[in-house]
């Protein structure tokens, strides 16, 4: 008599770590599996901007990777009526207005106080051994993904400096990256991109199958992450 062929047993395979029993049904995982190609789907290019960008910005200051400055593109000197220009308010309403600008206008980095605040610069500075008054004047800059606008004005003067910089493409990046000029609308697009990532790291996490180990060690390398981000952070904690 010829003994019959033992088959192996198939390891269970149809359960998800970490999902409630009640979950397990094909029409819930099917739809796990549709939200996370989906959502991964509508941010795809976003992600891939995000994380070059990321590594752009994390890197600044250990490797060195700098974007360069924007560079000047082309100035000008536009002839405004003398004393048309009263205060800072006002150069930067009337460059909006010319430029037709959507930002709004803050004053050039590191140069000077805040929107709203008052400037502690002395009007008086000694100057070839003579203390002389020194004319009032303000600086304002549009900052954009792809580059910046700056205005400059002399109080009573009948003109106004001009500068436009560009860009490169590491520079857009990074600006995008950080929302630097960018307006509500793409404010909120990229809460959207932020909620596809919220949604595939969830989806992806109770996708997880026993194809690919024990909840033992699911849970070994979620704790390990956890360690190495704490332990790199540490340090750095008021």
């Amino acid at each position: 008599m010829i003994p019959k062929p033992v088959t192996p047993k198939k390891r269970n395979q149809s359960g998800l770590l970490f999902v409630p029993r009640e979950w397990q049904r094909g029409a819930a995982v099917r739809w796990l599996k549709r939200t996370h190609a989906w959502t991964g789907f509508w941010g795809a290019l976003l992600f891939l901007m995000l994380g070059t960008s990321g590594i752009l910005l994390n890197h600044r200051s250990i490797w060195k990777i700098e974007t360069g400055e924007p560079i000047e593109a082309s100035a000008m000197d536009i002839a405004v009526p003398a004393g048309s220009i009263k205060d800072e308010d006002a150069l930067g309403k009337w460059a909006q207005a010319e430029f037709s600008l959507p930002s709004e206008p803050r004053p050039p980095r590191g140069k000077g106080p805040g929107k709203g605040e008052k400037s502690d610069q002395k009007s008086a500075k000694r100057f070839l051994g003579r203390e002389r008054s020194e004319a009032e004047k303000w600086e304002l800059s549009f900052n954009h993904p792809n580059g910046r606008l700056t205005v400059e004005h002399v109080k009573g003067s009948a003109s106004v400096s001009v500068k436009q910089s560009s860009q490169n493409l590491w520079g857009f990046l990074k600006n995008l990256h950080k929302g630097s000029g960018v307006g509500l609308v793409w404010v909120l697009f990229m809460d959207t991109i932020a909620g596809a990532l919220v949604a595939m790291s969830i989806t992806g996490f109770l996708l997880w199958t026993r194809l690919h180990g024990t909840r033992l060690l699911a849970g070994a390398i979620m704790a390990g992450s956890l360690a190495v981000a704490t332990t790199a952070l540490w340090p750095f904690l008021l």
